[in-house]
Parts: C-alpha cells; sequence; structure tokens
C-alpha cells in the first residue's frame, strides 16, 4: 500500500509539472506572438471643423486644455487663436492685440504656447519673431514676444519647434536650409542672436520635440524625418499618407503624430521609429538592403521561439518519461 501511494504521489507531481510545462510553452508562444505583432495603431485623424479656416500651416497640442491649436496662418487664426477638441470640432478661442507679420507656426512646451511668427519669403526682415499668450482662459489676453536674427542673414521658415524646457528652434529653407538655436536665456528688450546647429533637409514645413525632448521630427509635404536632438544624425524617415500639407504635432496621448493634408483634413501616423527608413521609390538595392535588415532582425526572433519551444518540449518529454515509469 505504501508502495502503491508513493507512485500515485510521484504521478500527480509529474501530472502537475507536465501542466505547468505546458502553461509555460503557452506563454512563450503568446509573448512571441505579441513581439511579432504588428505596431499599435496610428491616432485617429479628424477634420478641422472651424468655419472659413483654410489648410493649417501650425497645429500644437495643449495637453494642458486637452485640444490643439491651429493656425492657417491668415488674420483670422492670428489675431484670434483658435483650437479644436480631439474630433475637430470647435474647443477655445483667445483674442490678443498683437500684430503678428507672417505665422507660420505654432508650438507647445510646459504649459505655454509658442506663436512663430518667422515667415519671410520676400528675405527681407531684419528680425523674425516669437509670441506666447499669457493666458489660455477667457476670451482676451496680453502676450510676450521676443524678437531673433540669424547670424547669416535672412532666411524663410515655416517650422519652428520648442523642447520642453521651453528652448526655441526654428528650421529654414530655400538656399542651405538648416536648424537655428535660440538661447535659453531670452531677452525681450533686443534682438536675440539665433545659432546654426546642424543642416536639414529641403522643404521642412513644420517640426516638433517627441515628447521627452531627445528627438525632432521635421516635415516636409510627403515625409517625417526624425532628427537626434543631440547629435542631428537622422534615426528614421516614414512617408507621410496626407500630402500636401504643411503642419505635424504630436498627438494628445504623446504615442503618436497629428499631419494635415491639403485641406482641413488631418491624419494620425505612427512614430518613426529609430532605424526605420521609408523612401517614397527605394532603388533596388536599397530594398535588397530592407530585406536583408528584415530577415536579419527575424531570425533571431524566430530563433528565440525554436529554442524556448524546443526546451519545453525536452522537459515535457522528460516529465512524461518519468510518470510513465513511476
Amino acid at each position: 500500500m505504501a508502495g502503491w501511494q508513493t507512485v500515485t504521489r510521484s504521478s500527480a507531481r509529474s501530472l502537475l509539472q507536465i501542466r505547468r510545462l505546458l502553461q509555460m510553452l503557452g506563454c512563450a508562444v503568446a509573448a512571441w506572438l505579441l513581439a511579432a505583432g504588428p505596431a499599435l495603431a496610428a491616432p485617429s485623424g479628424m477634420t478641422v471643423q472651424i468655419s472659413g479656416i483654410s489648410t493649417p500651416v501650425g497645429m500644437a497640442a495643449d495637453t494642458d486644455g486637452d485640444c490643439y491649436w491651429v493656425t492657417d496662418g491668415r488674420t483670422a487664426t492670428t489675431r484670434t487663436l483658435v483650437s479644436v477638441d480631439s474630433s475637430g470640432r470647435p474647443s477655445k478661442s483667445i483674442s490678443w492685440q498683437a500684430a503678428p507679420k507672417d505665422v507660420q507656426a505654432l508650438a507647445w512646451a510646459d504649459s505655454t504656447l509658442y506663436v512663430g511668427d518667422i515667415g519671410d519669403p520676400s528675405g527681407d526682415r531684419d528680425h523674425i519673431q516669437v509670441l506666447s499668450p499669457m493666458s489660455l482662459s477667457g476670451t482676451s489676453t496680453s502676450w510676450r514676444a521676443w524678437d531673433f536674427v540669424y547670424p547669416d542673414g535672412a532666411h524663410d521658415s515655416s517650422a519652428m519647434a520648442v523642447s520642453p524646457k521651453g528652448n526655441i528652434y526654428i528650421v529654414t529653407k530655400g538656399d542651405s536650409p538648416a536648424v537655428y538655436r535660440a538661447s535659453s536665456e531670452l531677452s525681450r528688450d533686443s534682438d536675440n542672436a539665433l545659432v546654426k546647429v546642424a543642416s536639414a533637409p529641403a522643404g521642412v514645413t513644420d517640426a516638433v520635440f517627441l515628447p521627452g525632448g531627445t528627438e525632432l521630427a521635421l516635415r516636409t509635404a510627403d515625409q517625417v524625418t526624425l532628427l537626434d536632438a543631440y547629435s542631428w544624425k537622422t534615426l528614421a524617415t516614414a512617408n507621410i499618407s496626407a500630402t500636401g500639407g504643411e503642419a505635424i504635432s504630436n498627438d494628445l496621448t504623446g504615442k503618436g503624430l497629428l499631419v494635415s493634408g491639403s485641406s482641413t483634413a488631418v491624419a494620425g501616423m505612427d512614430l518613426p521609429h529609430a532605424g526605420d527608413r521609408a523612401t517614397p521609390s527605394p532603388s533596388a538595392s536599397a530594398q535588397a538592403a530592407s530585406s536583408e535588415s528584415t530577415d536579419s532582425q527575424a531570425s533571431p526572433r524566430t530563433g528565440t521561439l525554436i529554442m524556448l519551444i524546443g526546451s519545453v518540449l525536452v522537459a515535457l518529454a522528460a516529465a512524461v518519461v518519468v510518470y510513465r515509469v513511476r
């Protein structure tokens, strides 16, 4: 009887071991499927439903007010600042007496809205300006303004970004496009000198710092380029489905981007990831390199799964043998 009880207990332990091993196998497969699965869906798009507004040239995600400030550069959206909710419906509007010349961009950082009066298509401005409303509640507000000058003459620009620390960056277009940085200590009584920190892609229409401030996304008519904000190396590029527009913004969750099209429609897109590359017409060699990169990334993942399954199956077989013997 004692021997029978010993065998029964051993059998029960073996069955328990088999059950646990099967659970391990299931968890391993599930984890691999999650890792190999598609990325999270891009943020939802919207249509800006503000009467009279045309194609947005600037957008900024106001994470405090849960809305997007938007401008088409015309007087209607620069003398009265307007915002929409995540579905595109009107949210808030603030009037001020500021008289900017050519607003081309909006930015949001540290609970502050920045208005980029930076356009200069004729190249005859002796300085550009960035303004910031003192309040975003109520119906009217006073404001602060800073004047900036380039170190190498006048430039036209459609892109401004402000880091989470409040540092202002301007990206020029035309000949020798570049990224310029303002000092962290700004004067409101005199011109502030901009410093060139990096070259930029041609045709940049807007820019935004990703959450965390270590990466800067530059938008052109059909592509987003992601730069390392310390080394200024290109980390990734991604095509834009909503081509023809100008504005780019983080979405309110900080997990994706919004890009405007050639009308009032705004599309959501995933954040470009370091190492990714997306070009409209890759060459054969580029396609081959991309294929090799994909294969090299897939192989270790597949190998890891095989090793996991193999280990579990070996242990499972051993447990079955023990069960049968006992």
